[in-house]
């Protein structure tokens, strides 16, 4: 594997890097807050996750035309505005809440007496509506937009260094989800507009990183067709002539849904996708659920982001293990760890009631995680061509979000009709049968270290895209 000197020094990783850790702590921060905020100005934890339902439908549906453009146009130009919009929209949240909260910030309490956010003043009741419709539109936005960096990767990091890269990106967000919620609960406290101001400073410093990315992958023509087009090239935006592209440079929509076909088509990947859209769906929902409990049984702010430090806590203790292992390790052998620790963890943190216990449980059921999703990352890149990333990116967005929206709207009705305790055993109850259906698929329990991935995609008959 390249030297950590190759990854940093002889690409632009670390500008990537910057920029799409800017967007995710903004983000982190937005996701922290808006579902605090609805449960405090409604009293409804049905309410806090059909708003976060809401905005994963809008995302995964815009996701396939977000694939089309993120494979038709610049990807560093695509992360600029990406960056440029999240200023605009974070601004116009900060200015919402500084508008219908009118609170004096000394009462500190929220629904049940709790410390939760404290809300109040005449228009206190208008607030619920302003930031759905807000972060309706920060999803429209992640959704055409936010998955470019990612497509972007692939043509920043050779692929031999990819499965590294993945295991620091594994470790960055371990360190978003770490300080996310504890952060956000702190800045919370400070103001209720405050979340939203941070986002749209991180938005900037995002595009200032985006924009000194050039050393990366850019289309040289846009045709699909069989003539030639695709180039790799460390020269700046705008080397191609936009007058030899006219003809093509257009979005064809009509492919917008070619990556999730593909993902669907063949066996191998449908079997992962299901599975993994499982345990995207149960585990996130699970996290939320706990969240919004403490949050309403009378725990400080920064305390409800506990449960997501201890799950940053299990992965980056798993992040700073995981580039070593990956070369070391037969796939197969990780991913199947991955899955079996998920299963037992979250149903471990499901059954004890403390939440010591729960935190524990959960740091040590994603300790696998980053050598998992390193190497199922690091196969699904080079069977993927660097010109259909963003539609397959969007694809398996669409079904794992969609499938996370599916969860989160069901557990909140769950957590509202027959409790907490019995809905967090119903997704650890998916969680296991998520790792059984993923270990009876030999192509992928079997999976060779990366060095022979080549002759495994040839026996085992894998598609390529």
């Amino acid at each position: 594997m390249a030297s950590d000197t190759e990854l940093w020094r002889g690409t632009d990783y670390g500008w990537w890097l910057a920029a799409d850790t800017s967007g995710a702590v903004g983000a982190s921060l937005i996701a922290f807050a808006v579902p605090l905020m609805m449960l405090a100005t409604t009293g409804s934890s049905a309410a806090a996750t059909t708003t976060e339902s809401i905005c994963v439908v809008v995302q995964t549906v815009l996701g396939l035309a977000g694939g089309v453009i993120q494979d038709r146009y610049d990807r560093r130009t695509l992360m600029l505005i990406w960056g440029a919009s999240g200023v605009v929209l974070s601004a116009v949240a900060a200015a919402a809440v500084m508008l219908f909260d009118n609170a004096p910030k000394t009462s500190g309490h929220g629904v049940n007496g709790a410390n939760a956010p404290a809300f109040g003043g005449p228009y206190a009741h208008v607030l619920p509506i302003a930031l759905l419709c807000i972060v309706v539109l920060f999803s429209v936005r992640d959704g055409l937009l936010e998955n470019t960096s990612n497509a972007m990767l692939r043509g920043v990091v050779p692929d031999e260094q990819l499965p590294h890269a993945m295991a620091l990106n594994d470790a960055r967000d371990s360190t978003v989800t770490l300080v996310g919620g504890p952060l956000g609960g702190l800045l919370m406290t400070v103001g209720h507009a405050v979340p939203f101001l941070t986002s749209a400073v991180l938005s900037v410093l995002g595009m200032v990183s985006a924009w000194r990315i050039r050393r990366y992958w850019k289309r040289a023509t846009v045709s699909d067709s069989g003539r030639p087009g695709n180039v790799d090239t460390g020269s700046e935006v705008g080397a191609v002539s936009d007058a030899d592209d006219a003809d093509d440079s257009a979005p064809r929509w009509r492919d917008a849904l070619d990556g999730m076909i593909w993902l669907l088509r063949d066996r191998f990947q449908r079997h992962l996708i299901i599975a993994a859209a499982m345990v995207t769906g149960a585990s996130n929902a699970f996290l939320l659920l706990t969240a919004l409990d403490i949050s309403q049984g009378g725990s400080q702010l920064i305390s409800a982001g506990s449960i997501n430090a201890a799950s940053a806590v299990g992965m980056l203790l798993g992040a700073l293990m995981a580039s070593q292992l990956v070369n070391r390790v037969p796939g197969g052998v990780l991913v199947g760890v991955m899955f079996v620790l998920l299963a037992v963890g979250f149903t471990g943190a499901a059954l004890v009631p403390s939440m010591v216990g729960k935190a524990i449980f959960v740091a040590c059921s994603v300790l696998a995680l980053p050598a998992g999703n390193a190497v199922l990352g690091g196969l699904s890149n080079t069977l993927v061509g660097k010109d259909k990333l963003g539609r397959v990116g969007a694809g398996s967005m669409v079904l794992q979000y969609g499938a996370y929206g599916v969860a989160v709207a069901l557990a909140g009705w769950g957590m509202q009709t027959i409790g907490y305790g019995p809905t967090c055993l119903i997704l650890a109850a998916v969680l296991v049968a998520a790792a059984l259906y993923a270990l009876t698929m030999r192509s992928l329990v079997t999976l060779p270290t990366p060095d022979h991935w080549a002759e495994h995609i040839q026996r085992w008959g894998i598609a390529q895209f």
